[in-house]
Parts: C-alpha cells; structure tokens; sequence
C-alpha cells in the first residue's frame, strides 16, 4: 500500500526511539492545520466518531504531536454510533496510560478500545449483536507519521499531485479485486459484488483478525496532506478526491474538509453512507 516515495527512511528493522528534547517540529493550529467535517448522508443516524486530541510528550509544545482517531459504527450491530463513540474515546484516553514508543502506545489504545466494546457487549442482553467500530488512530508530527488501523475506513497521503491510501483494506474488496484480475469475474461483478463491503476485521471486544500498522515511522514533507475518514469518502473516485486536493493544496486544512464534504453532497447519491473526513496539513 506504500509507495516508493513514501516509504519509511529507516533501513533496519528497529523502531527508532523518539526523544522529546530532539524534537523541533512546530505545533499544528487546529483550522489551519488540522479540521474535520462530518455528513450523514441518507442514513438515519450519524455512525461516525471522530476526535483530534494532542499528543505531545513531556518537554514538548502542545500539539507538536497529534492524534486523529476515527470510528466508524457498523450499523447492522447494536448501538453503531455509541460503539464509535466508546471506542474512539477509550483510545484517546489509553493513549495517555501508558509510557514508551508512540508504536507500542497506539497498539495499546486499540487494544484498550476493543476491550473496552466487549465489557459493555458482555453486559448487554444475550440476544444483541456485539457493538462494533472500525477504527483508524494515527499520530503525526510535522516530520512523521504512525497509524493503527482495523476496518475499512481509509488512511490517504497527498504528495507532490499524487493520492495514495497507505492503510490496508480489511473489506472483502481487495479479495474481490484479485478474483477479478485472475479473470474469475468481471470487473464490474466485482465493483458490484454483494460481499464487497464485508468487513473481514473489526472493533468487536473479539480477537481482531487483522490489524495494520506500519513497522517504522513514514516519513513527511512540507506540503503533505493526511487524510483519516470513514468509508461514506468513496463515493468521490480517486480521481476526483486527488484532483480536488490539487486545487486545495494551497488552501487551509479546513478549506479541504469543506470542499470534499460539498463535492460528496453535490453528487446527492441516493445511499450515501454516514461520511467523516479528517485532514492534516503538513506545513
């Protein structure tokens, strides 16, 4: 999923220990950094949650260090948009609980999230479908970025004119698309396939059976716009979503938001899917 130019600068393959007192990155500026919107399309209920929180170790500036944690609730178990909700905090908030390299915390706030989604499942009436989230937490500097992620929800990185998700696909998509480039089905079965959107990974207070996380630290550019959102995006194509970027990489992080929003409403799609875009501006 990444790119030869976005690939991590470290050639081993252990993680570098990140000193606070090394540190020279700017703090991010909530708006003109950083901003999220959120749409709820035709479903009844907004299923997504989302938070920026800051992330800064001892001996740094607020918000030299960021965090962007995006759930989106699945919306055939019980309580979509409190799964989101609960989990999406329960992360922040693990974050926060532990010392050590921002890798080891991420992996213990998702843990923490999805522990969290089986105490209260465990408590819930027998008959009721486990709560259940996809989650997306991603940490970034003006120099770096980390993720953790589980679910279908993407995690895009904007270079120099050139989309790329950078976050693996837990949906049975990719699956689907391999059928179709070994000629087992046609493209368009599968574009249309009914098992497309299964999740084969998520939030459930279960084993998670897939989780994505990068081995290093990817490194960052002047210029670079990270976008963390739910799965009601891809209703915009890749093209469109990089070609709307292009004009707006002059524009602030909130700008951004608002113009992938407004192109998403403007194609008034008759099922759109609750929709929550999460933009960093690296400056």
């Amino acid at each position: 999923m990444i790119t030869d130019d976005i690939k991590p600068p470290q050639a081993n393959k252990t993680a570098p220990v990140f000193v606070a007192e090394a540190i020279t990155d700017a703090a991010f500026i909530q708006e003109q950094d950083f901003a999220a919107r959120q749409y709820r399309g035709r479903r009844e209920n907004q299923e997504d949650y989302y938070a920026f929180a800051d992330a800064a170790e001892p001996g740094e500036r607020s918000l030299e260090r960021l965090m962007l944690v995006v759930g989106d609730g699945l919306g055939a178990h019980a309580g979509g948009s409190v799964a989101s909700y609960i989990g999406v905090n329960a992360f922040v908030r693990a974050y926060h609980e532990v010392d050590g390299h921002p890798a080891d915390k991420l992996h213990h706030a998702l843990q923490t999230a999805n522990s969290t989604l089986g105490y209260i499942t465990d408590r819930m009436p027998a008959v009721a479908p486990p709560m259940g989230t996809t989650m997306i937490g991603v940490l970034v500097t003006q120099k770096w970025m980390e993720w953790i992620s589980v679910g279908d929800s993407p995690l895009f990185l904007f270079r120099e004119g050139k989309l790329n998700r950078i976050n693996q696909d837990h949906s049975l998509a990719p699956l689907i698309e391999e059928r179709a480039k070994r000629g087992e089905i046609t493209a368009e079965e599968a574009a249309n396939h009914p098992d497309r959107h299964t999740l084969q990974s998520a939030l459930l207070g279960m084993p998670m059976a897939m989780i994505d996380s990068p081995p290093h630290p990817i490194a960052l550019q002047k210029g670079d716009i990270i976008i963390g959102a739910s799965d009601g995006i891809f209703t915009l194509s890749h093209k469109a979503l990089e070609e709307l970027l292009s004009f707006g990489k002059h524009t602030t992080a909130d700008k951004i938001a608002d113009a992938i929003i407004f192109a998403i409403r403007r194609i008034n799609y008759e099922r759109q899917d609750n929709t929550t875009v999460g933009v960093v501006k690296i400056s």
